[in-house]
């Protein structure tokens, strides 16, 4: 096969998934008649502005090729190449329902969505106003105050890669990268880091995140309040804004182990949320890819989906955590960098004082 006629049907059959993706998470409608009408019967009409009617028949074709290409990000020649290319394999499937929107319409959602910057900002630290609201909701959940995030890893099983195998075996013996991920009290992604194979501890994984580096240069502008912290699992150091439970080690007396059982409802939303995850993108379960390098991008792309889906009011949450639950498999291994600090330090004492304050609560 030619490589260029290779190259653009590689293209098409990745704009084909993506398309499939985004239809999955209802960001690509049927019919546009359709949502009209049921956006008319859920949600009545109040003060709507007024939507450009058929955008794509009668603005996109007068375009001028530079303002094509600004709004696309490829130019209408390769755009026109790619559409027969992509309704030849849209035609092999049988679709049983509403009418199947055009190619070209399939297209153009999809390169918008790919070439728009702001589709993406999905994964975001929350404001200091957004901190409040999930704070309030993360102490309703356990009673525990100032969390605004709970932090785990899970490993994403793949094929064996053919090159250096063996970093990417986890201690379950399969092949993975992790899954670093902060998520809010709604399930949200806040944070998310992927790119260490599965051999690697959480704690290692955590001090090169980008999350670590990015706090330890301006601490203020991820946690305005000092009080603030997030959670993590018996594996994540302890700092000042950063509190794992204690280990236990069969000598805890009842304030610890009660603070550890209220540390341990707390983040029950971040396992929820990769069970959340694997349940909906079910194909994250297994990723039988030949290049690893493309693996982290499919992985971040799903999460960015995950919180899209979110934002829209999902309403098959419990059935896909259910679906997904079993997948969620993280890396316990604990490794101790050795080294003390303030920060560490300061995290002890933030600890005692919650410990003790949440027994006293308790008694």
């Amino acid at each position: 096969m030619d490589l260029n006629i290779r190259k653009r049907t590689n293209i098409a059959f990745s704009i084909v998934a993506s398309k499939e993706v985004l239809w999955k998470c209802d960001l690509l409608p049927a019919n546009d008649d359709d949502v009209e009408e049921e956006d008319l019967e859920v949600h009545p009409v109040k003060n709507r502005p007024e939507r450009l009617k058929n955008y794509v028949e009668r603005i996109i074709p007068a375009m001028q090729a530079r303002q094509f290409q600004s709004h696309f990000r490829i130019n209408r020649q390769t755009f026109e190449v790619l559409v027969p290319l992509i309704d030849g394999i849209i035609n092999k499937k049988t679709i049983i329902g509403r009418n199947r929107i055009n190619t070209e319409k399939q297209l153009l959602a999809v390169l918008w969505i790919l070439a728009t910057p702001d589709s993406y900002r999905v994964i975001k630290w929350p404001t200091r106003e957004d901190i409040h609201i999930i704070s309030e909701q993360f102490y309703r959940s356990a009673g525990v105050d100032n969390v605004i995030g709970a932090i785990d890893g899970t490993f994403v099983s793949m094929k064996a890669p053919k090159v250096d195998a063996e970093v990417y075996i986890t201690r379950k013996c399969n092949f993975a990268f992790t899954l670093q991920a902060t998520c809010d009290a709604k399930l949200k992604f806040i944070d998310c880091y992927v790119g260490y194979p599965g051999s690697v501890s959480d704690t290692r994984i955590f001090r090169n995140s980008d999350l670590y580096e990015n706090v330890s240069q301006n601490k203020n502008r991820f946690f305005p309040d000092e009080n603030l912290f997030i959670i993590g699992d018996k594996a994540y150091p302890l700092l000042d804004w950063c509190i794992p439970p204690y280990i236990d080690r069969g000598n805890l007396n009842a304030a610890k182990r009660n603070f550890n059982l209220r540390i341990s409802q707390t983040r029950q939303v971040i396992e929820r949320a990769f069970a959340l995850l694997f349940g909906r993108f079910r194909r994250l379960k297994y990723l039988d890819m030949n290049r690893i390098d493309f693996i982290p991008p499919v992985i971040l792309a799903s999460c960015v989906l995950h919180n899209l889906c979110l934002s829209n009011d999902d309403l098959q949450i419990d059935e896909y955590v259910a679906e997904g639950r079993e997948n969620v498999v993280g890396n316990d291994n604990i490794e101790n960098i050795g080294r003390i600090d303030e920060n560490i330090r300061n995290g002890h004492n933030k600890r005692e004082n919650i410990c003790r304050n949440l027994y006293e609560m308790a008694e």
